[in-house]
């Protein structure tokens, strides 16, 4: 599915987000969902959590719960604003310190788009910064911090 972004629109830092089903923005925390799934493995056995998104709080965005247990999957979602803030992230990182998730980095993108200023933003523009040798030479941490996601804002928006 192809999202209908409008990079013009600038988002408000932690109070807007991208819906990863639509591509349309989620304007509020509480209109926002975080889901992700779990597979069936045997009668009482689930996998780690897997599928992260955030979405529209609305059916037409969420997964389809029927359809994916028919696919042996179990869902599972809360409102976003139970993940903004200083306890929304205390609780998304007990995913990871109880092993809860199948795929670290999947999660910590989440945690990043959620509490990092202008992330969610400027990550749509991390391809052209890229195309353009604008992270060459960085180290683990410079396209995350506030700071680089505010100048690629500025360079590429």
């Amino acid at each position: 599915m192809s999202l209908n972004l409008d990079l013009n629109a600038s988002l408000k830092p932690l109070n807007e987000w991208y819906c990863d089903h639509c591509g349309k923005i989620i304007k509020a925390p509480e209109e926002g969902w975080l889901e992700w799934y779990r597979d069936i493995l045997g009668k009482h056995d689930q996998s780690n959590g897997k599928g992260f998104r955030i979405v529209h709080h609305k059916n037409e965005c969420m997964y389809n719960s029927r359809q994916m247990f028919e696919e042996n999957k179990l869902t599972a979602d809360m409102y976003l604003i139970d993940f903004t803030g200083p306890d929304g992230l205390v609780y998304l990182l007990s995913f990871i310190e109880h092993e809860r998730v199948e795929n670290n980095a999947e999660l910590i993108e989440i945690i990043r788009r959620i509490h990092v200023p202008y992330y969610e933003e400027a990550r749509r523009y991390h391809n052209k910064a890229e195309g353009d040798g604008y992270f060459d030479g960085e180290n683990e941490i410079t396209r995350y911090i506030e700071s680089t996601s505010k100048h690629i804002l500025r360079q590429y928006k």
